[in-house]
């Protein structure tokens, strides 16, 4: 089985289409595990009204506003599957990302996967060009540029268990990627795009200054790398995300 990590906040516009995608899937052995992080618009009615449609659907409503961190570490809790994948209330799955990616678990022996995907705005139109990954990934590479997407990225549970998210820092699945990596951990990729993610006003990835920011705070606070370490992987990283956020033409 695979489980599903699905935090929700005020998702009305998309989560049903994002739902709809999980569910899908060619390879049906799954669990969609939704966490509603107290919305205050329809999210509710939605993920009720599938989930009394489809008994994979496992829905949770948090007693407080407490932010995607501690809700996906919630969501984790719960969960029963052998692989966790994460998918975020906006974003959305090709219908053949999981069987996809568990081909090449077992072909690789790897414990996180993670694929190539599409980004898009609100409205479902294509943003910039599809962000293609490298078929393979560690620590140091990802200090430049981040191959794992939350959208595409799955996880072992037996790895997972030792590992939470932090919302102590932005870009909060980044920093458990690379713990994970830094622990000797094995990352491979799927070059098909199988996902597309959404990037619109209001998203951290649309603010490239605060995302350098806090990429900053991670290699230096998190990472403890050096100063010039830092600032090697930093000027990198700048020039890796002006290449990934370049217009579609």
């Amino acid at each position: 089985m695979v489980s599903v990590i699905m935090p929700a906040y005020n998702s009305q516009r998309t989560i049903e289409l994002t739902l709809k995608s999980a569910l899908a899937q060619t390879y049906k052995d799954i669990e969609v595990i939704v966490v509603n992080d107290c919305s205050t618009d329809n999210t509710d009615e939605i993920v009720k009204s599938i989930a009394a449609q489809d008994s994979r659907v496992k829905y949770f409503v948090n007693e407080k506003n407490s932010g995607v961190s501690f809700t996906r570490n919630f969501a984790i809790s719960q969960a029963k599957g052998e692989w966790i994948a994460f998918l975020d209330s906006d974003d959305i799955w090709r219908e053949d990302k999981l069987e996809l990616q568990l081909k090449l678990a077992e072909k690789s022996g790897a414990q996180l996967l993670y694929s190539s995907y599409s980004m898009i705005d609100i409205d479902g139109n294509k943003r910039c060009n599809d962000f293609i990954v490298d078929p393979e990934t560690d620590f140091d590479k990802m200090l430049v540029r981040n191959e794992v997407g939350c959208l595409t990225a799955m996880v072992k549970s037996e790895v997972m268990r030792n590992y939470s998210f932090s919302g102590e820092y932005a870009h909060e699945d980044y920093v458990l990627w690379m713990s994970i990596l830094r622990d000797g951990y094995k990352a491979v990729g799927e070059t098909k795009v199988l996902a597309d993610y959404r990037v619109y006003p209001g998203t951290r990835s649309a603010n490239k200054f605060r995302a350098a920011k806090n990429r900053w705070i991670i290699y230096r606070k998190k990472l403890k790398l050096s100063v010039f370490k830092s600032f090697s992987s930093l000027m990198k990283y700048v020039l890796s995300g002006l290449k990934k956020y370049k217009s579609a033409s």
